[in-house]
């Protein structure tokens, strides 16, 4: 059952979004479940000058029946982060990949989250603006692109564009294809234009009214006809692939595409591996917003870009005809670029950069510029270009000397951002400074008045209105002070936008607290029950996390590492989450065992009886402690367990502390008696021989002998340690098309007991009286993102996810939140 409502513009005005502007014509509708009761509904747009008739909402009416609700935990933002002196309390969230200021109020931003959707904040000038997502419920949140259509001389039209750039091995949401609003982000349509940009990675887009013209640097079938520069003259109701149809431009790879402030009509591209399709390599423009392209780069330009070589390459176009391009080979800064003639002639300028311990560093000591360069070009002087790597070097990187690695040359004291200022004007040799840290040391008016940095690894750079430099990386979003000089500092942008990547979480349930592992914002950990703000414990990229909350009454022995995991440790916590101490983990292998060998995110998993005990999954083997890590026992030799935030480990249950199972390539290995009792393949595993990954395991508490695996695409049970299984997938497949399962989760309630699984595409739940084969969205509210990790705890009936973009969120209650359903089914059956 459904409504369909059409809102007023008064309910329009009274809604907490702003609506500047509606097109005449246009028809809004939303969807709504049985009784029509609706949380956060999702709107779709009918543009003015669409024949078609009214779009509902994509949004399905199951996440508005009876149920439970997600409410989010954040982090927004982690305080003390990996950052340098950033006003206020040294902020950072997660990755934004773009950002898009609005072109004449300065208080207007709209951010594009990695795998967090489309935010904006109507006052970006406050201290902590506050910041409203606006597409949690669409089909993907992964965000590759985003910008105003400069022909709206209202700015009220913008384009977004799927693709995903996540530092975590580029995870992320389905490629859709695009995200367009006319209505100042209150309303979003979905465009694939005709199921044409379905699978494609989208990296550029450039609206110009009923013209969109796109970037495309990957897609899921990676052939010519996939890639490249696309086009529509329908306002994204059809596209066309513009790259080798003889417009001038080869086909191949497209990394970015830019647009001229001054000429709507002027693009820029760059294409890589034409030379595989019989075209050269290089730079293009179009006059005719992309529907034809001329090459424009020079024989110094083509010989740096190399197919196979060349990762990346960003444009930044000025207001004074002026452009610059950034070439990045095999993940570093290989040649910066100008043109003051509209990219006729050409220019190389030098390498920015610093000298530490006699050794000269660009701007990406960590080889990652195929996903973190940012270049903006100055909106006032014509020869200033700002360029962003990926981190600071320490003070001894790249020399092979011993020492302390910070402070470096320029006072960096972490591995925080590593951005430059450029001016073409000064003589080669001298032309770039450091647009971070210290005003004293390093080149002459480089740096800040108070040695700030934002975090590392920098994406996007753009001016905003009102002239201030604002910026993203994977940290969040940033704002510079007077970049033209060294007076200036860097700030916080951040607010409350939530767009944590959290690939492993836990619950404490003395605190009632929450601790992730998250990509590259290390191990943050929640201030207090129910709010938004988190401290961040461990720095670097975060590994699994795991909590003993039962064994020393009253106080909380927190697990937590930094990737590979370095600085493994148990921290300590009373119940007022104060901190108490900590003791690095001695990890010492003893009885002749080999040496752990560390995975980026190693598996860790505490016994569910004795949570002194530990099992450690390296990428060689199986290691078992039973005193919370100092000593390990290798007990899998030749048996890796699956890490990369996979967490195929189940160890412990009532009636049988020793069980234990593990998830090792596409197998199943169990234990069931106690040390040295050895682990053994289950041949039955259906997924088996499959290639595809176990991800999670767990176990039925109530019965050590039953457990729950789940692969990419399936869930699996077995009720006799692993002799037998049965495939209780049942309708994930079917009903919702399952994307990436990651983690599965068991909630006892008598006869009703239930799974629960999370992936790529939702939550979902199945109960023990349908055998676990008919499964439901879970709960109201869940944002669309990447559910990488599940938490439930029995004691405070407290569920807990972390999405790879949108941080934490929990459902408190969660067996009592179940009664109206069940009620509902009771009396008018399933």
């Amino acid at each position: 059952m459904s409504c369909r409502f059409e809102l007023s513009e008064a309910m329009l005005k009274a809604s907490p979004h702003p609506l500047r502007r509606l097109g005449r014509g246009t028809v809004l509708t939303l969807t709504l479940a049985a009784a029509c009761a609706v949380a956060t509904p999702a709107l779709a747009e009918v543009p003015a000058d669409s024949s078609a008739p009214t779009f509902e909402s994509s949004q399905t009416t199951e996440r508005f029946l009876f149920g439970p609700f997600w409410r989010p935990q954040g982090p927004g933002p982690i305080q003390d982060a990996q950052v340098e002196n950033v006003t206020p309390d040294n902020e950072a969230v997660g990755a934004i990949h773009t950002v898009a200021p609005h072109p004449f109020i300065p208080d207007i931003l709209f951010a594009g989250t990695v795998n967090g959707g489309i935010w904006k904040t109507r006052n970006a000038t406050d201290a902590q603006p506050r910041w409203f997502p606006l597409t949690d419920f669409k089909s993907s949140l992964s965000i590759g692109a985003l910008e105003f259509d400069p022909t709206d001389p209202f700015g009220l039209t913008l384009v977004a564009g799927v693709g995903t750039f996540s530092s975590f091995g580029t995870l992320g949401g389905e490629l859709t294809g695009l995200l367009r609003s006319n209505s100042g982000g209150f309303f979003w349509r979905e465009l694939d234009g005709g199921g044409v940009l379905t699978g494609k990675n989208v990296s550029g887009v450039a609206p110009r009214g009923r013209n969109i013209t796109i970037s495309v640097d990957f897609a899921d079938t990676f052939t010519f006809d996939q890639i490249g520069i696309f086009r529509s003259t329908d306002r994204g109701a059809t596209f066309a692939q513009v790259s080798g149809s003889g417009t001038g431009l080869p086909l191949g790879v497209t990394n970015d595409l830019v647009g001229d402030p001054n000429d709507v009509d002027r693009l820029f591209t760059s294409v890589t591996f034409a030379d595989a399709a019989g075209g050269a390599n290089g730079f293009y423009r179009s006059d005719d917003a992309g529907a034809s392209w001329a090459k424009v780069s020079d024989a110094a330009i083509d010989a740096l870009l190399i197919s196979g070589t060349t990762n990346n390459v960003e444009f930044a176009v000025g207001e004074h005809d002026n452009v610059y391009a950034a070439v990045v080979n095999a993940g570093r800064l290989a040649g910066v670029f100008r043109s003051g003639d509209g990219g006729t002639t050409w220019t190389a300028m030098d390498l920015p950069g610093t000298v530490e311990d006699g050794v000269f560093i660009g701007v990406h000591p960590g080889g990652q510029g195929f996903l973190h360069t940012s270049i903006v070009a100055d909106p006032v002087d014509p020869d200033i270009v700002y360029i962003g790597g990926d981190r600071q070097p320490g003070f001894t990187e790249g020399s092979g000397a011993p020492g302390a690695p910070f402070p470096n040359s320029i006072g960096a004291e972490n591995f925080s951002g590593r951005l430059f200022r450029g001016d073409a004007s000064q003589a080669a040799g001298s032309q770039f400074v450091h647009l971070t840290h210290s005003n004293t040391l390093g080149g002459v008016g480089g740096g800040t008045a108070s040695n700030s940095s934002p975090h590392a690894d920098s994406r996007e750079m753009k001016f905003d209105a009102a002239g201030s430099l604002i910026e993203t990386d994977d940290g969040g979003i940033y704002r510079r002070t007077s970049p033209r000089d060294n007076t200036g500092d860097w700030q916080s942008l951040n607010g409350n936008i939530q767009t944590n990547e959290q690939h492993d979480l836990t619950y404490d349930s003395n605190t009632n607290t929450v601790i992730a592992g998250t990509q590259d914002n290390g191990t943050p950990m929640q201030n207090m029950e129910g709010t938004l703000e988190w401290f961040l414990f461990v720095g670097g990229d975060g590994g699994d996390t795991a909590v003993d909350d039962t064994s020393t009454p009253g106080t909380s022995i927190r697990y937590s590492s930094a990737q590979n995991l370095q600085a493994f440790n148990r921290s300590f916590w009373d119940v007022d989450n104060n901190f108490l101490g900590f003791a690095f983990a001695g990890l010492n292998v003893v009885g002749g065992g080999a040496p752990v060998v560390p995975q980026f995110v190693t598996p860790i998993e505490l016994n569910e009886v004795d949570p002194t005990r530990i099992i450690i999954g390296g990428a060689n083997s199986t290691y078992e402690s039973f005193d919370q890590g100092d000593t390990l026992t290798e007990i899998g030799p030749g048996i890796p367990v699956n890490g990369g935030a996979r967490d195929p480990i189940a160890y412990g249950a009532p009636g049988n502390p020793d069980i234990l199972y593990i998830g090792s390539g596409d197998s199943v290995f169990v234990r069931t008696g106690p040390p040295p009792a050895p682990l053994v393949q289950s041949l039955t595993f259906p997924g088996t021989g499959g290639g595809e990954s176990v991800r999670d395991i767990v176990i039925d508490p109530a019965d050590p002998n039953t457990a729950y695996a789940i692969n990419q695409f399936g869930v699996f049970q077995t009720t006799d340690a692993g002799a037998t299984w049965t495939d209780v997938s049942g309708t994930l497949a079917a009903d919702f098309d399952i994307v990436a399962l990651r983690a599965i989760a068991y909630v006892e309630e008598g006869s009703k007991d239930r799974l629960v699984v999370s992936g790529f595409n939702g939550i979902f739940v199945a109960k023990e009286n349908q055998g676990f084969t008919n499964w439901k969205r879970l709960g109201r509210n869940q944002p669309n993102a990447p559910a990488m990790d599940l938490d439930y705890d029995a004691a405070d009936d407290a569920l807990v996810v972390g999405f790879l973009g949108r941080g934490a969120w929990k459902i408190s209650n969660l067996r009592n939140s179940f009664f109206l359903e069940d009620l509902f089914e009771d009396l008018f059956g399933n």
